[in-house]
């Protein structure tokens, strides 16, 4: 039974249904979104904290602690990690990839309701979380200059009327506001006033809070109106606060002015931004994780023109730092190279069918199967991106396979003589099953893709998925409307065609090379049992090309994409002044902006809208030019550019510069800013890091091959430590905590009052002057009030010691921790710089209390490297047992798999010759040779198994038959598939660093294969008949001996003449 010959027989029918397919597919295509890679929904949750003058200290002790013990219950928790510095403090918790984001977040919200018995009640805003999208850098960033209006007030309505509008934009997780700090009163005490009036910093701080409230007064009502009551009980411009009575001293009263400057400023001096060197306020876009990244960030632009009229008349807002740009750029690219890998597959068919009817019948599969993919990936809610779009561009030659075998067999039988309607349906008759089998292999080979739950399952789904639906619809294409238009159109050449000159060469070549190889045929099949070697002997040579390909090239996760975007950190002393810090990171960023492969560079100094300051650190946010040759391009890529401005940047002094490219997929570690790639000491038996992390930061300096190496102890800060005598403080009544409020009072910028407006709240802010900062003395010059109303300075009661502390405190899973960052030179591979960091920890024989874990890409690396292989041999027996099903045999299926290691060792050669890293690209590469080679195998096996069971030829008429018969199939769809695969292997334009390897690595496989199988499949066929024959042989002479035995023993008994022949062998 045919079951296609309906479709056959119905040639209009089925046309229209396929009219059908493209047109869904065409409209599914529109509706696609598009993005840079698969979204990879890694649950996590991102937590941040405020406490405005606490040290690291404190924060990791009273708020992150707590937190940390609260939220390592939640189950399904996978890795926590925790970062406190003065005044802030975060907790990153990433759950295992079953969970749910949003389930998780919800959790999230109940430990931190919990904690907050534990927390100190002094904290501004209690802790606040978002979801987190861990592999994604921010979607976009935009700065906003002015020459006219001061910074502080254009943070103000960049912050309070233009950051919720883009928070409502569909897809904005997160919006951070960088380069100034809201509007505040700042009050500068005179310390040395304030005790000669006997007044405290706390006398001034309860005075404020009296002075300013705002609450309701109440109503009046007569019964028959109404009417509410005001007072003038809060305050709003620095002039009305001066005024504000402190107290009364000698009968004289004492007015805020007397005792502080009163001045209109900003909540925290610490922060500023430059954009193009000029002062700005940068606004930092973060996308949802299951959002898309081109369709947030067009809204973004599109609704960025609507915030102009908030803005004064020569305010100027830049979208910058978009690698949505890049990413556009390289998807461009893919589709070109798609639309040349059909060109090339069709002239390939041209070349070999040497009929435009047969080569437009067979081209129509490309279309229909792209339009069956783009209904699947609509269905399930892919994307265009660049995983997805290679797949599309590598099933072309998969899909055209199945249609150029089909009508290969269909031509072959109308040369014999068969009409074009028998002829298909006989064609399809003999190649069904051969398609089908074909077809649920190479599904096999990516089913274990479709059931794993990690990074490198869930990055290759939809480039699995997508190729295997295109597959599916090539088979049910080729099986219906193929032969159903070969049944119409085709026509038998006419007897007096005339022939044309590149025709009858191309037939000559034909057949000079089908008799070459029907010659190294008969010459393989008489030596099958030196041939049976061959498989294992290419196995080992697989081994030792990829070993010798991560000795010469290394390995990586991904390859290193030039994205044309840079990040950096800038940090200097712990102990520097804001105002130098920004001296230095402006000369930075001047130095940056002056290159010339350069196009603009934003600086940021502090932290944002949301977190506290940093002012001994900085960030770069650094877009390149285009590459390509004039003034307005870069020659240099990115590598390159970042070694050269490392030594320039080296030579200046008081500053240290990490800088990292942006990749697609984000790499870095828990200091993502500082270096490429990343690794953590832990200690996880009380051990102290610090000096065991510096010993190895030294150490690693030491090595050329390590670049930008630094750590969270490289900046440690000089701290005062006020030492209390307990006993002195008691007898003076003087509390612990008088002293923590006085100090917070003069010293912190403590936030003492709200200042309410019409549509946002303002703080004031209570520090002491600057010019009574400069020295630790200031310290015991502050007074405190004690219980008995008594000043007291603390010099009284206590004395002042400098310490060196750490500005950064880190966690790993509630366990102390330390981040150690390192950049590599282009030369140098991440699996060597593994290597090497794994050598000099070993050499500082760290005690058993701390242990090494890498980091952000380092720890992707070692993830590829320990689930490659497991993929590869999943793939393996996935075909394996489908193939066993198919042709219920345990022997076929492996002379079909024998074809996979020279398809192995021809992709590590081609890898080993142009010098490409093994990566991530290279595992979808031999999984997809594993689907195209064991398909050239398969068309011979199954010929010839049909062959020795409908015409009762022997094996070696049957398997030679096949060869020959295939041969020129096989090598037509090789060539198709490597033409296919050629505009990736060529490598061109933006990504071409991620695509290339893939495209090298399939091209050298399927010529090494192509060369090697086509002698080797049909010979260990043979052997596996000639062994199957010995076995058989093996089986009869035991079975002889055993009857033989048994008519002996009869005969000695005596037993009856004619049991004894019956008995006796044969």
């Amino acid at each position: 039974m045919n079951f296609f010959a309906p479709f056959i027989r119905r040639p209009i029918g089925t046309s229209l249904l396929a009219a059908g397919l493209t047109l869904a597919g065409a409209i599914a295509y529109m509706l696609l979104g598009v993005a840079a890679l698969p979204s990879i929904e890694v649950p996590a949750v991102f937590i941040q904290t405020q406490m405005p003058g606490a040290n690291a200290q404190t924060m990791a002790s009273t708020i992150v602690a707590p937190l940390e013990r609260h939220l390592g219950q939640i189950p399904g928790v996978d890795q926590m990690y925790s970062n406190s510095s003065e005044g802030a403090g975060f907790v990153r918790v990433r759950f295992t990839m079953d969970r749910s984001t949003d389930a998780a977040a919800r959790d999230v919200q109940a430990a931190i309701n919990a904690a907050a018995a534990d927390l100190p009640a002094g904290m501004p805003t209690p802790p606040q979380y978002f979801k987190f999208d861990t592999g994604q850098i921010p979607v976009l960033l935009v700065a906003f200059t002015s020459k006219t209006m001061p910074p502080d007030k254009l943070f103000d309505v960049v912050n309070t009327l233009i950051m919720p509008s883009v928070k409502q934009i569909d897809g904005v997780s997160r919006v951070q506001v960088f380069g100034g700090t809201p509007h505040a009163v700042r009050i500068e005490l005179d310390t040395n006033a304030l005790s000669s009036k006997q007044l405290t910093a706390n006398d001034v701080s309860n005075a404020l809070n009296a002075a300013n409230v705002n609450s309701p007064q109440g109503v009046l009502s007569d019964g028959a109106t109404q009417m509410t009551v005001t007072a003038n009980d809060g305050l709003r411009e620095p002039e009305d606060f001066a005024k504000i009575l402190i107290a009364v001293r000698n009968n004289v009263p004492v007015r805020l002015s007397d005792i502080a400057k009163v001045t209109s400023g900003e909540q925290d001096q610490y922060q500023a931004a430059w954009f193009q060197g000029e002062r700005s306020v940068t606004m930092q876009i973060s996308k949802r994780p299951e959002a898309n990244s081109i369709a947030t960030a067009e809204a973004i632009r599109a609704a960025l023109p609507r915030f102009q009229s908030s803005l004064p008349a020569d305010a100027v807002v830049t979208p910058i730092f978009d690698l949505t740009q890049t990413t556009q750029s390289a998807l461009h690219e893919v589709k070109v190279a798609l639309l040349i890998s059909i060109v090339m597959v069709v002239l390939v068919m041209m070349v070999f069918l040497r009929r435009l009817g047969p080569t437009l019948i067979a081209t129509l599969s490309v279309p229909l199967s792209l339009a069956g993919a783009f209904v699947v990936m609509w269905t399930l809610g892919y994307t265009l991106n660049t995983m997805s779009l290679m797949a599309l561009v590598l099933c072309i030659g998969f899909v055209v396979d199945d249609a150029i075998v089909v009508i290969e067999n269909i031509v072959r039988h109308m040369e014999n003589g068969t009409g074009p309607m028998p002829a298909s349906l006989e064609g399809v008759r003999e190649i069904g099953f051969t398609v089908v089998s074909i077809t649920l292999s190479l599904i096999a080979v990516f089913a274990p893709l479709l059931f794993g739950n990690n990074m490198i399952t869930k990055l290759l789904r939809e480039f699995s998925v997508t190729l295997a639906a295109a597959v599916v619809i090539s088979a049910v294409v080729s099986l219906t409307l193929t032969p159903a238009l070969c049944a119409r159109y085709l026509k038998h050449d006419e007897a007096d065609r005339k022939v044309s000159r590149w025709e009858r060469a191309l037939e000559r070549f034909d057949r000079g090379l089908l008799g070459t190889y029907e010659r190294a045929l008969d010459w393989a099949m008489r030596h099958r049992r030196v041939m049976r070697w061959q498989p294992l002997i290419l196995l080992f040579a697989t081994f030792a090309l990829g070993f010798a390909v991560v000795k010469t090239a290394g390995g990586n996760f991904m390859p290193d994409e030039d994205t044309g975007m840079l990040q950096a950190e800038v940090t200097a002393d712990a102990n520097i002044s804001p105002d130098e810090m920004s001296r230095r990171l402006k000369r930075v960023g001047d130095m940056m902006q002056n290159d010339p492969s350069v196009a603009d560079v934003n600086t940021i100094l502090g932290s944002g809208n949301d977190g506290a300051a940093v002012g001994n650190s900085g960030l770069m946010f650094v877009d390149l030019k285009p590459k390509g040759s004039g003034p307005e391009y870069r020659k240099e890529s990115i590598k390159e550019i970042m070694e050269r401005l490392g030594k320039d940047y080296e030579k200046l002094s008081g500053v240290q510069v990490f800088m990292s490219p942006v990749q697609f997929l984000g790499g870095g570690g828990n200091n993502g800013n500082r270096g490429q790639y990343s690794f953590q000491l832990i200690s996880t038996g009380g051990e102290n890091l610090q000096p065991w992390v510096m010993k190895l930061v030294r150490k690693m300096r030491t090595i050329p091959e390590f670049k930008d190496v630094g750590s969270d102890f490289d900046v440690v800060g000089k701290q005062q430590m006020l030492q209390v005598d307990r006993d002195s403080a008691g007898r003076l009544s003087v509390g612990m905590g008088m002293v923590d409020s006085a100090l917070y009072n003069a010293f912190g910028q403590r936030q003492v009052s709200i200042i309410y407006s019409d549509i946002n709240q303002y703080w004031v802010v209570l520090t002491a002057a600057a010019a009574q900062t400069l020295s630790p003395d200031a310290l015991l010059n502050t007074y405190v009030k004690s219980a008995t109303g008594v000043m007291v300075p603390l010099s009284a009661l206590a004395k002042i010691a400098p310490v060196a502390t750490p500005t950064t405190i880190t966690h790993q899973n509630q366990l102390e921790s330390a981040d150690i960052t390192y950049n590599l030179p282009p030369k140098v591979t991440p699996d060597k710089g593994n290597t090497m960091v794994e050598e000099a920890v070993r050499q500082l024989n760290l005690p058993e209390g701390i242990r090494m874990d890498f980091t952000g890409t380092n720890q992707r690396l070692k993830d590829a490297q320990s689930n490659g292989m497991v993929l590869l041999i999943g793939a393996i027996l996935a075909v394996y047992i489908v193939l066993g099903i198919l042709y219920e045999s345990l022997g076929h299926p492996l002379t079909i798999i024998s074809t996979l290691p020279a398809a192995g060792a021809g992709a590590f050669l081609a890898m080993l010759i142009t010098q490409q890293q093994l990566t991530l690209m290279t595992i979808i590469a031999v999984l997809l040779l594993i689907g195209i080679v064991k398909k050239n195998a398969i068309l011979m096996v199954d010929f010839a198994l049909v062959a020795q069971r409908e015409y009762g030829m022997t094996p070696v008429e049957a398997i030679r038959q096949a060869a020959l018969v295939r041969f020129r199939p096989i090598t037509m769809t090789t060539l198709v598939a490597m033409g296919a695969a050629l505009p990736l292997a060529i490598g061109f334009g933006v990504g071409s660093e991620m695509r290339r390897p893939l495209g090298i690595a399939i091209v050298g496989g399927l010529l090494v294969s192509q060369l090697l199988t086509l002698l080797s499949t049909p010979a260990i066929y043979l052997w596996n008949h000639d062994r199957k024959i010995r076995v058989a042989r093996r089986k009869h002479r035991r079975m002889l001996k055993r009857r033989y035995k048994v008519w002996l023993k009869i005969r000695k008994a005596g037993g009856h003449p004619g049991i004894a022949a019956e008995a006796a062998p044969t």
